[in-house]
């Protein structure tokens, strides 16, 4: 697939894969707001994105099936972790409010607090940690594209 630019906005010149990837607090108020609506070719992918950002796969290592769980910071009342855990693990007992999900759901901090980057940026470490193997690993514009045309990453 041939993703297009944007010609507007804070990411002009990058495409929405490598936008989500590195703004996806951005991308979702897009979204929300309707940046994206007469924008022909650009409504479409924006379209998509959306749908497959809020249903990654989970790689499934061994025979124990795989979910999210992500955790709410008490204090600021936004986005605080995720961590991959096997399915039959006890729930989270503590100060600390969790939820869980069969995906890796990049609209989760958007969905807690109307306004996190922090929370965003940290969700961005552990996808890339738990689907690339480092919280490091550079995400490339050939890399947010592919990631974003291959189907098997997500629960269509």
């Amino acid at each position: 697939m041939s993703w297009s630019k944007l010609w507007f906005g804070k990411h002009k010149g990058k495409t929405l894969p490598q936008a989500i990837f590195s703004d996806p607090d951005w991308f979702f108020w897009a979204i929300e707001e309707g940046v994206f609506k007469d924008k022909g070719k650009i409504f479409k992918e924006a379209q998509e994105i959306n749908w497959k950002s809020k249903r990654i796969r989970i790689p499934q290592k061994g025979p124990e099936k795989l979910i999210a769980e992500y955790a709410i910071h008490p204090p600021t009342k936004k986005f605080g972790d995720m961590e991959i855990l096997q399915a039959s693990r006890p729930r989270h007992e503590g100060s600390t409010p969790t939820f869980r999900s069969e995906y890796i759901d990049l609209s989760v901090p958007r969905k807690i607090a109307p306004y996190d980057k922090l929370g965003c940026k940290q969700l961005i470490s552990n996808l890339k940690y738990y689907l690339f193997g480092s919280k490091n690993y550079r995400m490339t514009k050939d890399r947010c594209e592919a990631f974003f045309e291959d189907d098997d990453n997500f629960d269509l």
